[in-house]
């Protein structure tokens, strides 16, 4: 074999082995690249997240403690047995409207925050996936048939209720809809009938609510403990919300969320 085809061949090796090694090189770098791009957006996301939750805190944690402390006002304090019926126009309407607008508050802001996390993938987010899973449970609690107690609210209605509540902002940055009012929630409690009747069943279930026992009543006991449990989550020093407002109704003897114990009082209905 001539010294030039002897050449030519290590000068082919050495160009094979050339590009495998930059093919290599080019492929370690591409998944690299991805890498980073894959932790960039996840930080972004990240980011997104808290920013979200941070800019919906406060109205959160307001109207959540706004339904418990009216919760533990009609189970310790017998608020709907007081005033419900008592007489006075002005103060049975607020009795009513009152309970129904901390409901409508409490969803309207849980549904916003869910919009705005929507399209996040916050899986690896710790804060904000315990954050939804408050949130969910709440949503479990409303809905769940397993005891036979007023304001049972099922999952589809809650976020109509939701939906007719929020109102926009026109903010050309920041939150693009809040929840409306007490005011203005009252007058169209009284003045637009497709808005009431959304509410309507609700309101029914207020005077229920208003003449049975605390048994009967076992779902305002759950929704309390949860919301308190939220409160806990988001104002955990208890900046805004001091630890003096956050008694806890009695534990229920029954888990809304125990299968077994439905189960059981299903076959003795």
């Amino acid at each position: 074999m001539s010294p030039e085809v002897i050449i030519t061949l290590i000068s082919a090796a050495l160009a094979l082995i050339g590009a495998i090694a930059a093919g290599v090189t080019a492929g370690r770098s591409a998944r690299q690249t991805h890498e980073l791009e894959r932790l960039r957006r996840q930080e972004t996301q990240a980011e997104s997240a808290e920013r979200i939750l941070h800019q919906y805190r406060d109205p959160l944690l307001d109207a959540a403690h706004t339904l418990q402390g009216r919760i533990y006002n009609i189970v310790r304090q017998d608020y709907l047995k007081r005033y419900l019926h008592c007489g006075d126009p002005d103060e049975e309407r607020y009795a009513r409207d009152y309970t129904l607008f901390a409901i409508g508050e409490y969803l309207c802001w849980v549904e916003i925050v869910r919009r705005e996390l929507r399209f996040l993938d916050i899986g690896d987010v710790e804060r904000n996936r315990k954050l939804l899973g408050h949130l969910t449970q709440m949503q479990h609690t409303f809905q769940s048939r397993r005891v036979q107690s007023p304001l049972m609210i099922f999952r589809g209605r809650q976020r109509a209720i939701a939906e007719v509540m929020m109102v926009p902002t026109n903010a050309a940055e920041g939150p693009r809809t809040e929840c409306m009012g007490y005011a203005a929630f009252s007058r169209r409690l009284e003045s637009d009938a497709e808005f009431a009747s959304w509410f309507a069943q609700l309101s029914a279930d207020v005077d229920v609510v208003a003449r049975s026992t605390d048994t009967e009543n076992i779902r305002l006991f759950w929704m309390q403990r949860e919301l308190i449990d939220l409160i806990d989550f988001l104002d955990p020093d208890s900046i805004r919300i001091p630890s003096d407002f956050r008694a806890r109704l009695p534990e229920p003897t029954q888990d809304p969320h125990d299968h077994e114990a439905m189960a059981a009082k299903t076959r003795r209905s």
